[in-house]
């Protein structure tokens, strides 16, 4: 730990943070790594848990994402060449399960030392062959963690991988992992603010009823292209007017899965406690195969972080989703208009969806026009008529300028900026935003009719389409990294822990046995 910090004044509470990763760029994720690294808390008590989706090698990569992330990280030699076990996965019938192998090692970075974990899924053999071998998407990689941390808080089953998951963790930490109290959840592209970490932490501790928080996400590219520019905007009053508002009402409707935080679990006394995070009605409703119509779909396949959020609300709506100004990420954001396109698809058809869960929830904070479940459905109608919002708009322009009352719609309209400029000086100590907000009243059109009709009218399109790109060759994949070890059976049994822990001892016991027998025969000789 870097001595700038003092121990005393931080945290005590352990967490780990889980980074999922696809198909990024090496400076990219080397940026996440670095900041994570840096995060001013105890280095003991943070656990970098990184999950690799596939065998797969990113666009303008000469490596696949393991191979690079593997060369960042020093590996402990008892973990150099790590066994692929298989688990359930979330996916079509042929791909519900998976191949997975676990590294254990540290990251090193000006001077200091954090412990990892990688997960790589590597595919089963039936895979070998496809661009993609061990690819199951983003919330299986989630659920990696999130089962795990399930069998462990709940001391129920669990898998070789996930055993091997729990030996690998405690070996290199000396932290059982049932001893870790939150999950921060971060893009394999965010680079976190040194103060961030510890600022959440201590908003969770401050608070127990929340179990989810999430902080602001910033744009690091933010003269990349007009694209970029007119997101930043758009991004500012999403946090500082949007989660605001709603963090009010302690009820966040979509913690993004590029920077949150959750808690696994909620001490209801010393000898009792609630599972979060790990509960197995979300981790059960999270991890479901069950995705056959076009509501499904939305909700699993296009905005799965804001889904995870959805179950948490439904399941605890007593509890806290919030989100808090000071812990900030910066991210990158798509820099051509085709991948803007794409991404905010995704996100307005599952915002509607979920919105839609939500707003049967009459659990929820408040009471008739004030609570949360209101608030909810404001979001809901406002998300759909917004084309139709603009449209009147110009309807009132060109109403105006007939009627000679063109000073009304003006008068509106000046209230309506006049508003973003009070919430601007309030919010925000740079003045700079007031520029940011003329570029995106400039690119209102897009925002308010563009987009919202492009999403509309691909309501049953679930690809994530230009967002992330990789190489198209299939030379540039191959199933298994030259240091992983193939198993020839592909069966997923489960155990307790101190099953597994019994069989592991009386085979290491039997293996010992035979090493002094081979060794009592040599020196026979002598």
């Amino acid at each position: 730990m870097s001595s700038a910090h003092n121990h005393h004044e931080l945290p005590e509470n352990c967490v780990i943070t889980l980074i999922t990763c696809y198909s990024e760029q090496e400076e990219e994720i080397r940026t996440t790594l670095d900041s994570l690294t840096l995060a001013a808390y105890n280095d003991d008590n943070k656990l970098l848990f990184i999950v690799v989706d596939g065998v797969i090698t990113g666009s303008g990569n000469t490596q696949t994402t393991s191979d690079i992330i593997l060369n960042m990280l020093e590996i402990e030699h008892w973990s150099a060449r790590p066994t692929s076990y298989c688990y359930e996965s979330v996916g079509d019938i042929d791909k519900q399960t998976n191949m997975a192998c676990v590294y254990a090692g540290h990251y090193n970075y000006n001077c200091r030392r954090v412990p990892v974990i990688l997960v790589v899924k590597c595919g089963k053999e039936s895979e070998s062959n496809d661009e993609k071998p061990g690819n199951r998407g983003k919330r299986d990689s989630q659920l990696i963690l999130m089962k795990f941390l399930s069998a462990v808080v709940m001391n129920k089953k669990m898998t070789a991988l996930e055993y091997d998951l729990f030996k690998k963790i405690y070996q290199l930490t000396r932290i059982y992992p049932d001893q870790y109290d939150y999950v921060l959840m971060v893009d394999a592209d965010t680079e976190v603010h040194t103060d961030s970490l510890i600022r959440m932490v201590r908003a969770m501790n401050n608070d127990p009823k929340i179990m989810g928080l999430c902080g602001e996400t910033r744009i690091s590219n933010k003269f990349e292209s007009w694209v970029t520019m007119i997101q930043i905007f758009e991004y500012f009053i999403t946090h500082h007017l949007g989660k605001a508002f709603e963090s009010v009402f302690g009820g966040v409707t979509c913690l993004p899965g590029c920077f949150s935080m959750y808690r696994v679990r909620s001490q209801k006394d010393e000898k009792y406690f609630i599972p979060l995070l790990t509960s197995p009605a979300i981790v059960n409703e999270y991890s479901s195969n069950n995705v056959n119509s076009l509501h499904r779909k939305n909700l699993f396949l296009l905005g799965e972080d804001r889904y995870l959020t959805t179950l948490l609300l439904k399941n605890f709506p007593r509890r806290k989703t919030v989100w808090i100004s000071d812990a900030i990420c910066k991210t990158q954001v798509p820099n051509k208009f085709h991948v803007l396109l794409s991404q905010r698809r995704r996100w307005i058809n599952s915002t509607i969806h979920n919105l839609l869960e939500l707003v049967m929830v009459p659990q929820l904070c408040g009471i008739f026009c004030c609570s949360m479940q209101f608030v909810i459905l404001l979001e809901l109608i406002s998300t759909i008529v917004l084309p139709v919002f603009f449209v009147l708009l110009i309807y009132l322009f060109i109403i105006g300028f007939k009627s000679g009352y063109i000073y009304l719609t003006l008068g509106i309209i000046f209230l309506f900026i006049f508003f973003q400029i009070i919430l601007i000086l309030c919010t925000s100590q740079s003045l700079s935003y007031l520029f940011w907000m003329i570029i995106y009243l400039l690119a209102y059109p897009i925002w308010n009719f563009l987009l919202p009709i492009y999403a509309f009218w691909h309501f049953d399109n679930f690809s994530w389409g230009a967002t992330r790109k990789i190489k198209c060759s299939s030379e540039d994949f191959y199933y298994y990294s030259k240091s992983y070890k193939k198993l020839s059976r592909d069966n997923l049994v489960k155990k307790y822990w101190y099953q597994w822990e019994y069989e592991k001892r009386y085979h290491d016991r039997e293996r010992m046995e035979h090493k002094i027998k081979k060794m009592r025969k040599k020196l026979s000789r002598y």
